[in-house]
C-alpha cells in the first residue's frame, strides 16, 4: 500500500477539501466470484497493487491511501472461479480499464466491458477526457495541455514529453513551462516537472551534445563529446544494451544505412550495460563495423539525470558535424527518412 504524504494545500482545484484516502465502489454486470483489482505505475516500480476485492451481487469495494495521483489499470478476472470449478484455460476472462486514481470517492460502472469507466474525481474526469481524445496512442498531448493548464493530467503529460532528450525544441520547453500551472492535488509531480524542464532546456533539438562519461574497448575512460568522428559527417549515436532484443534486431538495419549513406553518415555505439563482461560478449556475438563504447556508472546515471532516458533503449541521437544534436530518431525507419530527405 502506498503511504500518505502531506499536501501543500488543503483544497482541491474546485475548492473542496482534499481527501487523504480513496474509496472505489464498483457495480458491474459480472457473476459472483469475479475479482476486481487495481494496480498503478509509480516512479520506482512499473506496477504496484492498491488492493482487490471479490465481486458479490455485482459489487466490490477497494480503499486505501495515496501520496499523489497515479495512472494505472483496474482489472477484473475469473481466475478463482476457473480454479474452483476446474474449467478449461480458455474459460479465463480478464477486463482492463485505464484509470488515474487519486484520493476521493470513485465509482466504477458500465453495462459491459467496453463501457467500463471510473468516475468521481476531477483527476479521473480529466483522464477520461484524455482517453476520449485518443489517449497515449492517438491523443495530442499539446492540445490537452493547452486547454487544461491546471490539470494533474497536463502535468503528467508534460513530464512524459520531457523524457528522452533532444525530442523537443526550445520553444516547446518554454511552452510547457509557461502553460502548465500545476494542481494542489499533485504538488509533488509539479515539482518534478520543474526539474525535468530544467534538464530538458539543455537537451533541446539543435543544442550541443551533452557529455557522458564512457570507457572504450581498451578499458580507458573517455568522454562522449570527444569520441565523435571529426570527418564532416552526420553521426548516429546508437545507445544499446546486451539484454535489449530490439537493439540487436535493429543493428543490421543501422548497418545497411551506414553503408548506403557512407559518404555523409557514420555510427558510434554506446552500450548502457552495467557489466563489462556482458558488453564484450554481446560485441563478439554481434560485431558491427563502428566504434564501440560503454557508459561508466557516472555516464549511466547521466542517462537519468541529463538525458531523462533511464535504461530505455534503443535510443538514437543524430548529431551534426559541428556537434549539435539534430534530433532523436525513434527507429531505423525514421532515421532512413531523415537521411533520404537530407540527400534531396
Amino acid at each position: 500500500m502506498l503511504t500518505t504524504a502531506a499536501l501543500l494545500s488543503s483544497c482541491s482545484d474546485d475548492g473542496k477539501a482534499l481527501s487523504d484516502s480513496f474509496v472505489i465502489e464498483g457495480q458491474l454486470p459480472l457473476p459472483d466470484g469475479y475479482v476486481a483489482g487495481i494496480c498503478v505505475h509509480t516512479d520506482t516500480a512499473y506496477s504496484v497493487s492498491l488492493g482487490d476485492d471479490t465481486i458479490r451481487n455485482g459489487h466490490f469495494r477497494i480503499e486505501g491511501k495515496l501520496d499523489k495521483p497515479y495512472q494505472g489499470t483496474l482489472m477484473t478476472n475469473n481466475l478463482a472461479l476457473v480454479e474452483k470449478n476446474q474449467w478449461p484455460n480458455d474459460s479465463i476472462h480478464w477486463t482492463y480499464t485505464d484509470v488515474f486514481v487519486s484520493n476521493g470517492q470513485l465509482l466504477f460502472t458500465g453495462a459491459d466491458e467496453q463501457s467500463f469507466r471510473l468516475t468521481g474525481t476531477q483527476v479521473q474526469t480529466d483522464y477520461n477526457e484524455w482517453l476520449d481524445m485518443g489517449g497515449d496512442s492517438q491523443g495530442d498531448p499539446w492540445a490537452f495541455i493547452n486547454t487544461h493548464p491546471s490539470s494533474v493530467i497536463s502535468t503528467w503529460l508534460a513530464c512524459q514529453l520531457t523524457e528522452r532528450a533532444y525530442r523537443l525544441t526550445a520553444e516547446q520547453v518554454d511552452q510547457l513551462e509557461q502553460t502548465v500551472k500545476g494542481s494542489p492535488v499533485d504538488t509533488a509531480r509539479f515539482a518534478l516537472l520543474q526539474q525535468k524542464l530544467e534538464a530538458a532546456r539543455a537537451t533541446v533539438k539543435n543544442a550541443p551534445l551533452v557529455d557522458l562519461q564512457l570507457i572504450d574497448v581498451k578499458g580507458d575512460t573517455c568522454q562522449l563529446v570527444n569520441i565523435l568522428p571529426q570527418n564532416g559527417k552526420l553521426v548516429l549515436i546508437d545507445f544499446w544494451a546486451s539484454w535489449c532484443g530490439i537493439c540487436l534486431y535493429s543493428m543490421p538495419d543501422i548497418a545497411r544505412l551506414a553503408a548506403q549513406y557512407a559518404d555523409r553518415f557514420c555510427v558510434v555505439a554506446v552500450s548502457i550495460d552495467t557489466k563489462e563482461e556482458a558488453w564484450r560478449k554481446a560485441m563478439e556475438q554481434h560485431p558491427e563495423p563502428w566504434p564501440q563504447y560503454m557508459t561508466t556508472a557516472q555516464g549511466y546515471q547521466g542517462l537519468f539525470d541529463k538525458y531523462q532516458v533511464g535504461n530505455g533503449v534503443p535510443y538514437y541521437l543524430l548529431v551534426s558535424a559541428d556537434g549539435h544534436v539534430l534530433c532523436s530518431p525513434a527507429s531505423p525507419e525514421e532515421l532512413a527518412e531523415i537521411l533520404e530527405n537530407e540527400k534531396q
